[in-house]
């Protein structure tokens, strides 16, 4: 809806604009331009700005073209043409006064569709390098025996090594809050995960509030984390990376294998059954070590993960209990997925639920 509004509205507000110029070029009656303006060019001078009015026309609606090619320049023109706009508004003032407060939103939304497509552009410039350094996880003809029993039930269950592939791919919607008693915001999301090596990279757009977005991308790669946060895509509200930044995206990275199980058999992951229903999976990956545990239901399916995870909690980073319990499962394109998930931070003055998800599309490129 809004990727036909936008260029909507700015062939609508260009084409206003013949109005001057047929005016000035007198092609037709002058309709809303009565030439009360305190400047009242006229000869070679109104022809001049005849064409100024109809260069606007142009502006804008090839704007809107550009903007519907995707072409990534198209913003630049379109602030050019408000510009434009807004100079010939000062000199016809009294006539067209009124449209200021058009260009004002027109130059606003621009920005912001600006801004929004630089950060999706440097988002898929890195998505490309994780696609460049993944190597195809290949199928397996027999199950790895060294692993726990229900290890290699969850992975026969899972559907794992059903296919050749780099890079899993997931769509995800849900839902977040940052406080207990927060309100929570709903967000749209996709991921890109390969096993070999370890990374992902995961790019979401969360409402805040009607009209108000957050984009999120939370990255790890080469075993460094990085989480970027950028109200309205523009402010950089929060550029996070560190030893603790490290530790809790490898946990999430650990935790996710649920839609990627061939990284259960990777040389960084080290498996230890604790009960028959449980395994401890340790990582380790680039001097970087973390432990998730993992509750299995009976028939293979993974129940949850519970891990010590580095958190900010009102601006300080410790350890806290961490947990996403799978609260559905879908078939999709021949595997069985855990599609339905809440995390939880395990508080000492109560259960914080943060986050919950439901995967919408899941493939292995």
């Amino acid at each position: 809806m809004l990727r036909l509004l936008f260029p909507g509205l700015l062939v609508i507000h260009g084409l206003i604009h013949l109005m001057g110029f047929s005016k000035e070029w007198n092609l037709g009656p002058p309709m809303l331009l009565k030439g009360k303006s305190h400047f009242a060019p006229a000869g070679p001078l109104a022809k001049f700005f005849g064409f100024l009015w109809l260069l606007v026309c142009i502006l804008l609606v090839g704007a809107a073209t550009l903007y519907r090619m995707n072409v990534g320049w198209y913003g630049l023109v379109a602030l050019v043409g408000v510009g434009l706009s807004q100079t010939l508004i000062v000199f016809y003032w009294q006539d067209v006064k009124y449209g200021t407060f058009f260009n004002i939103i027109l130059a606003v939304i621009i920005v912001l569709k600006m801004a929004h497509t630089q950060f999706d552009e440097k988002t898929e410039v890195e998505i490309s390098v994780l696609k460049k350094n993944a190597t195809p996880v290949m199928p397996q003809s027999k199950r790895d025996t060294g692993l726990p029993v229900i290890v290699q039930k969850w992975l026969l269950v899972s559907g794992a090594f059903s296919s050749t592939y780099a890079v899993a791919r997931v769509k995800h919607t849900g839902a977040m809050r940052t406080t207990r008693d927060g309100r929570w915001m709903n967000f749209q999301a996709q991921q890109y995960c390969s096993v070999n090596p370890p990374a992902f990279l995961w790019k979401a757009t969360i409402q805040a509030a009607p009209f108000v977005f957050i984009a999120g991308r939370d990255q790890y790669a080469g075993g460094v984390g990085n989480m970027l946060i950028k109200p309205l895509f523009i402010y950089t509200m929060a550029n996070t990376s560190g030893p603790e930044i490290d530790q809790g995206s490898m946990l999430r990275f650990l935790s996710e294998m649920i839609w990627y199980p061939e990284a259960a058999t990777q040389p960084y992951m080290h498996w230890k059954e604790i009960a028959p229903l449980r395994a401890t999976a340790t990582m380790s990956y680039k001097g970087v070590t973390a432990m998730g545990t993992f509750t299995f239901l009976s028939d293979g399916r993974v129940a949850s993960v519970v891990a010590d995870r580095f958190g900010d909690f009102d601006g300080v980073f410790r350890k806290e209990v961490w947990q996403v319990n799978i609260t559905g499962y879908k078939k999709m394109n021949g595997r069985l997925v855990p599609a339905q998930c809440e995390v939880t931070w395990k508080l000492n003055d109560g259960d914080f639920t943060w986050l919950k998800l439901n995967v919408t599309h899941l493939e292995h490129q």
